[in-house]
């Protein structure tokens, strides 16, 4: 292997080990705000910015997720588990709020964690399918 192929591999790994980084954090970061007690009660509506909100920190989770996956090469039946253990994550993330003041637990909010955690999924096996397509 020459220097430069070494070097562009180096690249490479500094590159995956600050995705995996970044993916810790956010999901730090969504337990950090969720342990945040708020100082209203929050509405009932069933679909808001609430909602967007839920979908979109976890959507994002699911995408940083994929990256990993990806540069691990990982085999279809531990990116089911992965994500299994996502939705695990976002269920806990939602129950713990039970005892934090002026917070409650919600299916909706659940609902859309799921949902884009499901979104997230669906970008991986898209991304999949996509590149073991032959070049035409």
């Amino acid at each position: 292997m020459r220097k430069t192929e070494a070097h562009s591999q180096d690249k490479g790994l500094d590159r995956d080990y600050l995705v995996y980084i970044i993916t810790v954090v956010w999901l730090a970061a969504i337990w950090t705000v969720s342990s945040i007690p708020l100082q209203q009660l929050p509405s009932v509506k069933i679909f808001g910015w609430d909602k967007l909100g839920h979908l979109g920190q976890y959507l994002i989770l699911g995408l940083l997720v994929n990256r990993c996956l990806i540069s691990m090469r990982k085999k279809p039946g531990v990116v089911v588990i992965v994500y299994i253990i996502l939705l695990l994550s976002a269920a806990l993330d939602e129950w713990h709020q039970r005892f934090v003041p002026f917070r409650s637990v919600s299916l909706w909010d659940f609902l859309a964690n799921a949902a884009g955690l499901g979104l997230g999924c669906a970008g991986y096996w898209m991304y999949r399918d996509r590149s073991k397509k032959p070049a035409a």
